[in-house]
């Protein structure tokens, strides 16, 4: 695809819906679901109430009060149709709402508050200044400029797909990162095939695998990349308000190291172990790439003004707050103002996306975002997090997380590097079966109370399960990258689980090492 324009472009930008769209949009046809769904669905629903009835009607438990037994129950019950995809998981998502003060666990106002959580509206923000870097096409442009100083032969170019999809996925969402990249992936392998190589045993699942991937390895390195580092940071300020909050440059202290760490080791694992991917060329297999950015033009009065806007965005998260880099101290520079705490990374967001509709675009009657940008965001994944913050206050509230949290004591005998082992490679199976976001949701007051039961700091859990949430590589239906990448057609489901197995392995390897080392 090319970018359109003139004034084409401005029209699509800012009034066609349907472009770039996410899935959560409008559906305007219809189509009957298949036996097989229809059954896995019902099979959902129905495993879903029984297990909450169950919880119900079984005795009490020792040591659990009336009130965590029915948090237990909706919680289960959200679970298993999380798992199961019964109704839509933003539906499983509001269940909160109705089924909190319906059971006594709290009351409407309370059960509500937390879908309205600061960093909800963070998230938001980030989302809208997302919106408008792909609406007006910058992201293209910086992928493919990132490519073409990494390309050549075939290694290259998956090094350069690898580098550029990680690079734009710590700004926005995986599943978006991995759709902008994903058409260029299948032009440059059409490309191979059309001078009669075959790409079907090494190249292609490696170049397809490496956009997935690395969407997902990318998504860890800042608190905007992905669901699960939103929904860590909101649970951790919920549960333990007296504490430093987790910032932008905090976490990136954290998970940018790992995404350094993890995208070359998987690049060699991907080229030279799980596949075999030639490692020269005789150089024509770059055209494509030349021709995609030779047919954007040169940059676009739009582009340059969102890309000032996005940059200004990122350098204002950064170096908000002071900024120890070991050696030194970056001063922050909310110290500027009367009260440094005023100003967090949600007004940033939110402050810098709102501007998005103040400038003007450059071209005519056109501003860099517009009336459509409600269609642009994926809005379930906000009742999402909510949901996420609302079952972290009820699980901590009924006391349900502090039973757990007993029921786990004897984890206290594992050395902390061990512990930090066991938590990563439970968080990364079970994202393999179900929603990242979910499970992060549903654990992290779990983690919390564990750790204050082990007297350690409950960031030395949580953020393990957090990073590990998003390392689910095996499976298609494992995160919305993977499902993107074996949707094209380009591999199967053995050569996937194949190379997800060692990049697992990989990933719980490094996020333990890394992570407790830092």
């Amino acid at each position: 695809h090319t970018t359109e324009r003139g004034s084409n472009a401005a029209d699509a930008c800012v009034s066609a819906p349907g472009r770039g769209q996410p899935s959560g949009g409008v559906v305007l046809g219809l189509s009957l679901p298949s036996w097989s769904t229809f059954s896995r669905t019902g099979f959902g629903l129905a495993a879903g109430l029984l297990v909450a009835v169950a919880i119900l009607l079984l005795p009490l438990p020792d040591g659990m009060s009336e009130a965590g037994r029915r948090t237990a129950a909706v919680t289960a019950l959200m679970a298993v149709w999380w798992i199961s995809e019964a109704i839509p998981i933003a539906a499983t998502a509001l269940l909160p709402i109705f089924a909190f003060p319906l059971l006594g666990i709290s009351s409407t106002r309370d059960a509500c508050a937390p879908y309205a959580d600061p960093t909800n509206f963070f998230f938001l923000g980030g989302l809208m200044i997302a919106a408008a870097v792909e609406c007006w096409g910058l992201h293209r442009r910086l992928a493919l400029h990132v490519m073409n100083r990494l390309g050549g032969s075939p290694r290259q170019l998956v090094l350069g797909f690898m580098t550029a999809t990680a690079m734009l996925s710590m700004w926005t969402s995986n599943a978006a990162t991995t759709m902008m990249m994903l058409p260029i992936a299948l032009a440059v392998i059409e490309h191979f095939e059309a001078r009669h190589l075959d790409t079907r045993a090494g190249f292609a699942p490696a170049l397809m695998l490496s956009v997935a991937y690395a969407a997902s390895i990318g998504g860890v390195g800042t608190l905007v990349g992905t669901p699960p580092n939103v929904i860590f940071a909101g649970a951790f300020a919920r549960l333990f308000p007296e504490a430093p909050p987790i910032g932008f440059a905090a976490w990136m202290m954290i998970g940018t190291p790992i995404a350094i760490v993890m995208t070359p080791l998987a690049w060699l694992f991907l080229t030279r172990i799980a596949f075999r991917v030639p490692a020269t060329a005789d150089g024509s297999n770059d055209v494509v790439l030349h021709q995609a950015l030779a047919d954007l033009g040169p940059m676009s009065t739009p582009e340059r003004r969102i890309l000032i806007v996005f940059a200004a965005t990122a350098l204002l998260w950064v170096f908000r707050v002071d900024l120890d880099v070991g050696f030194a101290t970056v001063p922050g520079w909310t110290r500027l103002l009367p009260d440094p705490r005023a100003v967090d990374d949600t007004v940033i967001a939110v402050g810098m996306a709102t501007l998005l509709f103040l400038l003007p675009s450059g071209e005519p009657g056109t501003r860099l975002l517009g009336g459509d940008w409600p269609q642009r965001v994926p809005w379930g994944v906000l009742v999402l997090l909510g949901s996420g913050f609302a079952l972290a206050a009820a699980v901590e509230s009924s006391g349900l997380a502090a039973w757990l949290a007993g029921r786990l004591g004897q984890l206290a005998a594992m050395p902390a590097p061990l512990l930090v082992l066991a938590i990563t490679a439970l968080l990364v199976l079970l994202t393999e079966f179900t929603v990242n976001s979910a499970i992060t949701a549903l654990m992290m007051p779990v983690l919390a109370a564990t750790a204050i039961g082990l007297q350690v700091d409950p960031r030395l859990l949580m953020i393990p399960a957090t990073l590990a949430a998003s390392f689910g590589f095996m499976m298609p239906g494992g995160t919305a990258p993977n499902a993107m990448v074996f949707a094209s057609g380009r591999l199967t489901v053995a050569q996937m689980a194949r190379a997800g197995l060692g990049l697992d392995l990989l990933g719980i390897i490094v996020i333990t090492v890394v992570f407790y080392v830092i």
